[in-house]
């Protein structure tokens, strides 16, 4: 049918959409986005619902978890119910113990935030930000007597058992800048909480942001109760964090306060490792060869950094989930290192496939 079409025709859809098409293909997507929001609203009604009322105590949490499990991993496998029994029975003295009842219910008042996010456009989150920052207020309050239930809290609550039972995973596709834990601390801020203050009018509410969190992570390594991981932090990670706080009062115009702040930072840590490239940067701020960019410009690199930490991720994935790729790799590696005979093949075990070896030995 194209065949026949006058060449006019073919001509006048090569042409640019008008500023009159733009705006009317705009409000269809606007409204399409609106509708899917509300019908992921409608699919996480009921786990809300559930979540909420299993947030209000440890025992509801204790409970509910019990029910969720055992709806996931025994009742849709078909498993009888004296395997649940002896499950439960084994386990008990764990899951009803306090640290986990207590890390549960933590997990359950995030996942509803979660979901209340999901449910609101994304330049509508920032009203739920100071609930978040409450939340891991109280969960880095809670993180020491917590026990083996801390990590809980440092995984994922979008692929939590309370989570599973619900497919809530397949509802949050749409849910961007979003935390999946809540002690991801420093994910939380660079994702969500950060990116909404690094505007010239908010600098005031972007620097509380950073003082917040700076106190944030201080408790959290000193939760962790390790005089090694509290030295790491003070000698490596906080001047960095106070480095960043200052690249963005640099951005807001605050020169003043913040050259002085990094002139005094680079003084005390003269043996950091990133003291060369700040000594270098603040000596290019001071002398006006270097500029500092703007808030856009640290956010493209942002996004371009966590891209490109995502594409390596997912390369690294695919090889381990290819366990004949991953031996023909370890093989690999074995002949760089100098392997011995194996039966004719020299270091080779007989299961690896050869033509793997040449292929990852041509890539490197």
């Amino acid at each position: 049918m194209l065949l026949i079409l006058p060449f006019g025709s073919i001509s006048a859809q090569d042409q640019p959409l008008t500023a009159t098409e733009k705006a009317q293909m705009l409000d269809t997507i606007k409204k399409i986005k609106t509708g899917v929001i509300k019908g992921r609203s409608g699919v996480n009604s009921s786990a809300l619902s559930a979540y909420r009322a299993a947030a209000t105590s440890g025992t509801s949490a204790y409970d509910f978890y019990l029910k969720c499990y055992k709806e996931i991993n025994f009742t849709r496998k078909g498993a009888k119910e004296s395997e649940y029994r002896d499950w439960r029975t084994k386990n008990k003295e764990y899951l009803s113990s306090r640290e986990h009842s207590s890390a549960r219910r933590l997990q359950l008042q995030f996942l509803i935030l979660t979901i209340r996010a999901a449910n609101l456009e994304e330049d509508e989150r920032e009203s739920l930000i100071p609930e978040l920052i409450t939340l891991m207020d109280n969960c880095i309050s809670a993180y020491p007597y917590l026990g083996k239930s801390q990590r809980i809290l440092s995984a994922s609550a979008t692929g939590s058992t309370f989570a599973e039972v619900y497919d809530l995973s397949s509802t949050l596709v749409g849910l961007k800048n979003w935390p999946r834990a809540p002690m991801d601390v420093s994910g939380i801020y660079e994702s969500t909480i950060m990116p909404t203050y690094r505007t010239p009018d908010r600098v005031k509410e972007l620097m509380q942001a950073w003082d917040k969190r700076i106190s944030q992570e201080i408790k959290l390594v000193a939760a962790a109760n390790s005089t090694e991981a509290e030295a790491g932090f003070t000698n490596k990670t906080l001047p960095k964090l106070k480095w960043l706080k200052y690249m963005d009062m640099l951005r807001a115009g605050k020169n003043r306060e913040a050259l002085t702040a990094m002139v005094a930072l680079v003084r005390s840590n003269p043996d950091h490792e990133d003291i060369d490239a700040w000594l270098e940067e603040v000596e290019g701020y001071l002398s006006g060869k270097l500029v500092p960019g703007t808030f856009e410009d640290a956010e493209k690199e942002r996004k371009a950094s966590e891209l490109a930490k995502q594409k390596s991720k997912a390369s690294s994935d695919r090889a381990t989930s290819n366990p004949t790729l991953e031996n023909a790799r370890k093989a690999l590696e074995g002949l760089n290192r100098g392997g011995g005979r194996n039966g004719g093949r020299r270091g080779i075990p007989e299961d690896v496939d050869l033509d793997q070896i040449r292929d990852l030995f041509n890539r490197r």
